[in-house]
């Protein structure tokens, strides 16, 4: 998917709350973008805004951390529902975003199906639906001939991203690019987002080496390391998540190992990077329900002994990143905090840290 935009337009990519700052950084060393002034959040997703270089080509799979991408229609401010979607699905606007969509995705016909999706972050003014109406209104005066439809041939997504202030798109991507390439051979309930796990390969250095994922779960780490360049190979107690990520990454070197005693020598990597279980995926050991006070001090004692474990294998000035729960994972020798993320997965709050090893 690239293509020489017609003139200098206007973008915007969203991604899992949290990672704006990470998208934002993506963009800024992407070689044909820049940054645009601001960023935003429509309440479900971090907005980042860019444009591309005079002259160059956008490949919409050259941003890992973009869950979408859509080309800008317009902006508006506050008002009425009608005043806004009159704003934000200008004639002039509308004709440029079709023409980029063109050039990037695929030719138009005469007769297309579209739906609009809308966002507010205080239905006080009007509501979401109103909103959605109102565009669909002016988006049918404009083009009589198109007609509303669920799945829908194109997608015009209407969203605040700061209080009081809009901005319209057409979206250009597609699940293709939130799945980065294609589908998983096998998938796992609770399986990592692509672009948390390709927000913590970023993390985890801009030279790539050798890197182990020892709670490797669906492979989702494993395959953005790969794809980023690095030696990855992963481990996971459970036989099932072996067997997975195997499908998942044919070639890697997997095997079954318990991340607190990995059968690996002192320093053999340059980094570690994982989503420790936490919630439902982590069951602490024992017979019968374990009450939640038990659960969280098992799950606390667990993470701790998986952190010394990650850093006894990295070498000295190499990096761990880790996906934990709130809060801090604690102090574990050797492992000084670089960093930290806090985002959103499926509603829940998490946390990525980075953390630089040194031996003590």
């Amino acid at each position: 998917m690239a293509a020489d935009p017609p003139g200098r337009v206007s973008f915007f990519a969203a991604t899992v709350p949290g990672l704006g700052p990470l998208l934002r950084d993506e963009v800024a060393a992407h070689p044909d973008l820049e940054p645009g002034d601001e960023d935003g959040f429509d309440g479900r997703a971090d907005l980042v805004f860019f444009r591309v270089r005079r002259g160059a080509r956008l490949r919409l799979d050259g941003l890992r951390l973009a869950e979408d991408v859509f080309v800008t229609i317009s902006g508006a401010r506050g008002g009425s529902a009608d005043r806004v979607a009159a704003s934000l699905v200008t004639k002039a606007g509308l004709e440029r975003a079709l023409s980029v969509r063109t050039a990037y995705v695929r030719h138009l016909s005469p007769s297309m199906t579209f739906r609009v999706i809308t966002r507010v972050m205080d239905e006080s003014r009007f509501k979401r639906t109103e909103l959605r109406r109102a565009i669909e209104r002016a988006i049918g005066a404009d083009r009589p001939r198109w007609r509303i439809a669920d799945p829908a041939d194109l997608e015009v997504w209407a969203v605040e991203h700061r209080r009081a202030r809009f901005v319209s798109g057409l979206r250009l991507s597609d699940q293709r690019l939130r799945r980065h390439g294609g589908e998983r051979a096998r998938e796992r309930h609770g399986a990592l987002r692509p672009v948390a796990a390709a927000a913590m390969v970023r993390l985890a250095g801009a030279r790539p080496g050798r890197l182990l994922d020892p709670c490797c779960g669906s492979g989702t780490i494993l395959r953005e390391a790969l794809a980023a360049g690095w030696d990855a190979q992963g481990s996971d107690l459970d036989q099932e998540a072996v067997d997975v990520t195997r499908a998942n990454v044919p070639g890697a070197v997997i095997q079954r190992a318990d991340a607190r005693n990995l059968p690996y020598p002192d320093g053999a990597f340059d980094a570690v990077v994982t989503n420790l279980p936490f919630g439902r995926q982590f069951r602490p050991a024992g017979p019968g329900r374990t009450p939640r006070s038990s659960a969280d001090s098992s799950h606390a004692a667990w993470v701790r002994g998986a952190l010394r474990e990650a850093a006894r294998v990295t070498r000295p000035g190499g990096r761990v990143v880790v996906l934990v729960p709130p809060p801090a994972p604690g102090h574990i020798d050797g492992l000084a905090p670089a960093g930290s993320y806090p985002i959103r997965l499926l509603g829940v709050p998490a946390r990525i840290w980075v953390l630089d090893y040194s031996p003590p």
